[in-house]
């Protein structure tokens, strides 16, 4: 598109931006130099790379096939999968719960990779109170699927985590509303519940909280909603404090009060176990610009997993190392990943 900018306009703003940072503090202008530049592209140890893969996707192959790729094609050995409650697992109250599909998960789990497990989502029946436990909605979750999905994988070779829900401040399926995981004391309450199970079935495993939607994005709720969590106790829940962080926002990280300030403040591990970028083309550029600065900012990273190892459609939009797109089959950090093995 043809830009709507005069080069007056342009000028102007240039003018602007000089007389903005002539006036600001030393702090200041490092946050609008973020703001206006990115970092510079830098290598990273490919030992922390992770990969966000559901296996719902059968045109890239099956259940093997697909751990195979990641973990032999490219070396990949952290696997990020989620385990969701709904109609086709659990259709009625009183229904036997269908695990075939996690089943054929746990069993395909290759040696020498680890998966972290999320355990999110509801049925629709569950948006009828009349079907909870006690009249609570998050008790009924951990006892209806956190503990008997828990008990059945406890002790299974290669799952590392227990991850109790995913971004709940965000909610996807209409049911997962009842639960009220918008409020931070509402999804504390069920992580004080789903880690107690977690560490009485299945001690040996980590307990992950939920990642928020991108931490630094939709400033300041997101971090809010971390700080939040963290002044409850939730700190005391988990082995590892989760992220997700998609997007740049440098200036959101290193400035005071700001995302390193919070995790550095942390005393667990952090875990990156959302982070991407659309387009095949674009990346590697992305993990070696935004992925290098986080290391440096904040002290305990320990993983980031790409999101995500496979998505349909254009190759342009595409989030996936690889794609359905026959003249963009795989992206360049696939390629990097796959020769830098």
């Amino acid at each position: 598109m043809t830009s709507v900018f005069s080069r007056g306009s342009l000028i102007g703003g240039l003018i602007i931006a000089v007389s903005m940072l002539a006036a600001c503090t030393s702090e200041q202008k490092d946050l609008l130099d973020l703001a206006i530049n990115e970092p510079s592209e830098k290598d990273y140890d490919r030992s922390i790379v992770g990969v966000n893969n559901f296996f719902e996707k059968r045109e890239f192959g099956n259940i093997s096939q697909q751990f195979s790729e990641i973990s032999g094609t490219l070396g990949v050995r952290y696997v990020r999968v989620l385990f969701a409650w709904d109609d086709n697992v659990q259709g009625a109250p009183g229904a036997s719960r269908n695990y075939s599909f996690f089943d054929d998960i746990v069993d395909a789990i290759p040696g020498g990779t680890d998966v972290v497990v999320v355990l999110a989502h509801t049925p629709s029946w569950m948006a009828n109170s009349a079907n909870w436990i006690e009249g609570d909605p998050r008790k009924t979750w951990v006892e209806k699927w956190l503990k008997p999905t828990v008990k059945r994988y406890a002790g299974r070779r290669g799952i590392v985590g227990w991850e109790v829900w995913n971004e709940p401040d965000l909610t996807t399926v209409a049911s997962d509303g009842v639960l009220g995981l918008n409020a931070p004391e509402n999804y504390f309450k069920l992580l004080q519940l789903g880690s107690s199970a977690i560490r009485s079935l299945d001690p040996t495993r980590l307990v992950l909280n939920a990642a928020t939607e991108s931490i630094q994005q939709n400033d300041p709720a997101n971090l809010n909603y971390n700080e939040q969590l963290r002044d409850l106790g939730a700190e005391s829940l988990v082995d590892v404090w989760n992220v997700h962080y998609y997007g740049k926002q440098f200036e959101k990280v290193i400035s005071n009060g700001g995302v390193a300030d919070f995790l550095n403040g942390l005393s667990v591990p952090i875990w990156v176990t959302e982070s991407g970028s659309p387009g095949v083309n674009s990346q590697l550029k992305y993990s070696r610009t935004v992925w290098p600065f986080l290391l440096d900012e904040v002290e305990r990273i320990e993983r980031i997993y790409w999101y995500e190892f496979s998505s349909r459609g254009s190759a342009a939009d595409s989030l996936g190392l690889r794609t359905t797109d026959p003249g963009a089959p795989v992206s360049d950090l696939y390629i990097w990943l796959r020769d830098h093995r």
